[in-house]
C-alpha cells in the first residue's frame, strides 16, 4: 500500500510506503528499457535487506516495476533523469528523436539541479546511486553528499559509433561522461563493455526470484510438466507476427510480453507493457526464454541458468560484450532481428528447452550494496573513480533480515 504525497515540477509525483525506513539513499535510474531499473532494484533490495536503508527513487520507469521489485522500501519521484536513446521499437533506435530530446535535456538546468538537491537533502538521503543517469552525480554534488555510478557502459561510449550520422551526440556524450568522472565511486557490472583498470568490476547484478517454480506455474495455469517459454523484448514493443505459429503448437505454453493487450488466447498468455510483472519469478517458472539481448535479461538468465535464445542488434555497440558473455556463460543460442521476426527459431524451441540449466550464484548486488552502505555511512568520501574494495563494511542493523 502507498499514499500519494504530492506532485513536483514536470508532473513529478512523490509516493511513499507507509513502512519506509528512516535511513535513506537516493537513486537516479535511467528509463532506457528496464535493465537499469532491474539492476538498481537488485542493489536497493540488498541495501534494505542488509542495512535497513530505504530509497528515494527519481525516474520515469513505471512505478509498478518498483512495486514488484522493492515493495515497501521507497518513495517514488516521477522525474525525467536520463535520455539514453529514443527507440522506435525494442530493436530500432530513433536517432533524430534522441538528438532532439538531448538538446532539450542538456546541459543540466542549474535551477533544476538545485531543486532536486533540495529534495534529496530534505529527504535525508546520505548518498546517491546513479544507474546510469549522470544527473544524479550533479545533484549529489549540489546536495553535498557522495555519489556512486554503477554501469556496464556509459552514454558517451555508446554514442561514439553514431557521431557521423548525428554529430551532436559527440558533445552530449562528452558532457554526460564528464559527470560520470565526478562520481565519488564508480563501479562496473560484468559484463562491462569497456573494462577500465582501477575500477572494481562486480559479477552480474540481478534481482532474486521471490516465489517457487511450482507456485508461479500454478498461478499461470500451467498443468504438470507442460513446457513454458517466455518471450519478451523488455520494456519496448516489437512486432509479434509469429503468434499464430505459437498458437498452433499444441501441448506447449507461451508467455509473451509487449502484446497489444493482456489476455489469454488458447496456449498464449499475453501481457501488454503496462501490466506489472516480476520477471525473475517468470524465468524460474519457465523452461526457456526468447528475448532481446540486453543487460537485465543477461544478468537474470545468468543467475537462473535458464536456456536463453537471444536476439542480437547488429551495429549496437553494447552487443559485442553481451554476445561474448553469452557465448561463455549462458546456455542457449543467438539469432538476428530478422530471424526473430520470421519465427525460424520456433522450430528450435524443443532443442532450447532440452538444454541443461546452469544456475549461478547470487551475483554482484550484495557487493554493490556493501559499497553503497559504506559510502552512505561516511566510510569514504574520496572523489573520482575507483573502488572501496579495501574498506571494511559498515555494521548491519541488528534487526536486518
Amino acid at each position: 500500500m502507498s499514499t500519494e504525497e504530492g506532485k513536483g515540477r514536470e508532473g513529478g509525483e512523490l509516493r511513499e510506503s507507509r513502512s519506509a525506513p528512516c535511513r535513506r539513499v537516493a537513486a537516479f535510474v535511467s528509463p532506457h528499457g528496464f535493465g537499469h531499473a532491474a539492476r538498481a532494484s537488485a542493489v536497493l533490495a540488498a541495501l534494505h535487506r542488509g542495512w535497513g536503508y530505504g530509497v528515494d527513487l527519481f525516474t520515469t520507469v513505471p512505478r509498478w516495476f518498483f512495486d514488484e521489485s522493492i515493495p515497501g522500501t521507497y518513495r517514488y519521484h516521477e522525474e525525467r533523469v536520463d535520455v539514453g536513446f529514443r527507440q522506435r521499437s525494442a530493436l530500432r533506435i530513433d536517432l533524430e528523436a534522441t538528438v532532439e530530446e538531448l538538446q532539450d535535456f542538456l546541459p543540466f538546468d542549474p535551477a533544476r539541479v538545485e531543486r532536486l538537491a533540495s529534495e534529496v537533502s530534505d529527504a535525508g538521503c546520505e548518498a546517491v546511486l546513479c544507474d546510469i543517469a549522470p544527473l544524479g552525480v550533479a545533484v549529489a554534488e549540489q546536495a553535498g553528499v557522495p555519489s556512486m555510478v554503477l554501469e556496464n557502459f556509459t552514454w558517451g561510449w555508446l554514442y561514439e559509433p553514431y557521431h557521423l550520422r548525428a554529430p551532436e551526440l559527440e558533445g552530449f556524450g562528452t558532457y554526460l561522461d564528464g559527470w560520470v568522472e565526478q562520481a565519488s565511486v564508480h563501479l562496473q557490472a560484468r559484463p562491462a563493455c569497456e573494462p577500465r583498470s582501477g575500477l572494481e568490476e562486480v559479477p552480474p547484478v540481478s534481482r532474486e526470484p521471490r516465489r517457487t517454480r511450482e507456485a508461479v506455474r500454478k498461478e499461470l495455469g500451467i498443468v504438470g510438466d507442460e513446457p513454458l517459454t517466455v518471450i519478451t523484448m523488455g520494456g519496448y514493443g516489437e512486432e509479434l507476427s509469429f503468434l499464430a505459429h505459437l498458437q498452433a503448437r499444441a501441448g506447449e505454453r507461451f508467455l509473451v510480453t509487449g502484446a497489444q493487450a493482456t489476455e489469454r488466447r488458447d496456449n498464449l498468455i499475453l501481457f501488454d507493457n503496462r501490466t506489472a510483472l516480476f520477471m525473475p519469478d517468470l524465468l524460474r517458472a519457465a523452461d526457456g526464454v526468447v528475448a532481446k539481448l540486453g543487460y537485465g535479461m543477461v544478468a537474470e538468465t545468468w543467475r537462473e541458468g535458464i536456456p536463453f535464445a537471444h536476439v542480437t542488434r547488429p551495429g549496437f555497440r553494447e552487443m559485442a560484450a553481451l554476445e561474448a558473455f553469452a557465448a561463455e556463460e549462458l546456455v542457449g543460442f543467438g539469432m538476428t532481428a530478422d530471424a526473430f521476426h520470421e519465427g525460424a527459431w520456433i522450430e528450435r524451441l524443443e532443442e532450447l528447452r532440452e538444454m541443461r540449466r546452469r544456475r549461478r550464484g547470487p551475483g554482484g548486488s550484495e557487493r554493490v550494496a556493501e559499497v553503497l552502505a559504506g559510502l552512505a555511512a561516511g566510510a569514504s568520501h574520496g572523489r573520482g573513480g575507483g573502488s572501496l574494495a579495501s574498506d571494511p563494511p559498515p555494521d548491519r542493523p541488528v534487526d536486518a533480515t
